[in-house]
């Protein structure tokens, strides 16, 4: 009779030594790319949910009407960290090689000429701020401001209402999970490779593509998701 092998997991040999150990070296340089994430995903924004142990990042896409989140990332707490030193060591590395990071341009303002405040005014009558010739060096006064043209507040919409515009599927609810990040640049995106240090071998979970422009919000974001909380005490206390 042949003596059946040991299951390091018997209850019946609850021996020590009978665990088994390994040591896994990751070489996230050679990590395994799959078909589906080799194109990666293209983002402009970026939305950070911190928990007690984790990172939530919610990759954004927004073209005009259409704004969804195109890729959701689960990162522990610590690689969390790591990732703000590491994309500031490659911002520097960017900087110098192609200079400061470019600002994305703003939309100008679409304001008629006739609404400026010193807009011609209509034939026969002074315009604000100028006089009339029988009252040579005295100001008209400009008419008090209407409440109902006073600028309004913009309102901050409540993360309920964002997540429910965004509609986002249930196929990313879990996200994908990556405890290493791969940064590259070239002069005009970053490409982030998420990674799963897990044996037998690394894999690229999620890539992202983000433009130069948006760089800088989505490092002052994650700089203010990492930092720990106030009046807490620190680990292992």
């Amino acid at each position: 009779m042949s003596a059946r092998p040991e299951d390091p997991f018997d209850s019946e040999n609850p021996e020590p030594d009978s665990t088994v150990h390994g040591q896994v070296r990751h070489h996230q340089l050679t990590a395994r790319v799959p078909d589906f994430i080799g194109p990666g995903v293209f983002a402009n924004g970026v939305m950070i949910l911190a928990g007690p142990f984790e990172l939530v990042l919610d990759f954004v896409l927004r073209l005009g009407e259409q704004q969804k989140i195109v890729s959701r990332v689960v990162l522990p707490g610590p690689v969390g960290q790591q990732f703000l030193h590491a994309l500031r060591d490659n911002i520097m590395n960017f900087e110098s090689r192609f200079g400061p990071l470019p600002v994305a341009p703003r939309p100008l303002n679409g304001i008629d000429e006739d609404d400026l405040p010193f807009a011609p005014p209509p034939q026969g009558e002074p315009g604000p701020g100028q006089t009339d010739a029988g009252n040579a060096g005295v100001p008209k006064e400009m008419p008090p401001e209407h409440p109902e043209n006073r600028p309004v507040e913009p309102v901050q919409p409540q993360i309920d209402q964002i997540y429910d515009d965004l509609k986002l599927p249930d196929s990313m609810l879990s996200g994908r999970y990556a405890n290493a990040v791969l940064i590259r640049h070239s002069n005009t995106e970053f490409c982030f490779d998420f990674i799963t240090n897990i044996y037998p071998r690394s894999a690229v979970s999620a890539r992202v593509l983000i433009s130069a422009p948006h760089i800088a919000p989505f490092v002052r974001s994650l700089a203010r998701s990492v930092s720990p909380p106030e009046n807490l005490p620190p680990a292992g206390m």
